[in-house]
């Protein structure tokens, strides 16, 4: 019995089905006359043969030509996972020269994610420095997300700094965060450059992680 291949095509990115990885990026190269260098593979779902034929699974993979700076850091991106064992899909997009990747992984997120985020932003830190070395400085920024970690942290974060900041303009005694990454460091110092009422200073270190003070300003007291 013959492998059926399928293929669903988009303006960026391809995705293809077949008995196994191998057949289907051929199948995929084949259907898009691209050689093997010329295109970054994901592997979406590496399929399974199940037991005795019951619960065969067809492999699937994504196909992304190598044209342009998306595809590029495309394939960095499915390199730099490969090698950390997680599968993971990847969405890249690009505005100007700076990039976002986001990633969906399902039951893997959290590993993406680690502890405050903190794994989050070191494949952040690594795929720039990649994606800088590679693209020869064409890449200004890489912005790292999985699953809306990012735009969901950023929502909690602002809730609680503003918080704070209205106990300290109601009170006039200081507060204090909870230790933060450089991140979200400067994002609490932009929120609260906003209001008049409070200044922000470096507070005490937690491991790599830091506090910010927010503090009554001074700036009314003069």
């Amino acid at each position: 019995m013959g492998t059926t291949t399928t293929g669903i095509e988009t303006s960026r990115e391809r995705e293809f089905t077949a008995g196994s990885v191998d057949e289907a990026v051929r199948h995929g190269l084949r259907r898009l006359g691209l050689d093997r260098e010329q295109a970054a593979v994901t592997v979406l779902d590496k399929g399974s043969r199940g037991f005795l034929g019951i619960g065969a699974r067809a492999a699937r993979i994504r196909l992304v030509p190598k044209d342009d700076l998306e595809a590029a850091v495309h394939e960095l991106a499915a390199g730099l996972l490969e090698r950390m064992g997680v599968e993971a899909g990847i969405t890249v997009t690009r505005n100007g020269s700076d990039v976002t990747v986001r990633l969906e992984s399902g039951e893997a997120d959290g590993l993406l994610i680690g502890r405050k985020g903190e794994t989050l932003e070191a494949l952040q830190h690594i795929l720039l420095r990649m994606a800088g070395r590679k693209l020869d400085g064409r890449i200004h920024s890489v912005r790292v997300d999985v699953d809306g970690y990012r735009e969901r942290r950023e929502a909690q974060l602002r809730t609680q700094v503003q918080g704070l900041a209205e106990k300290v303009e109601r009170t006039g005694r200081r507060a204090m965060t909870e230790p933060l990454t450089p991140v979200e460091r400067r994002l609490v110092h932009r929120i609260l450059a906003e209001r008049a009422g409070v200044e922000t200073h470096a507070g005490g270190r937690d491991g790599v992680n830091q506090r910010v003070i927010i503090t009554p300003s001074r700036r009314g007291a003069r």
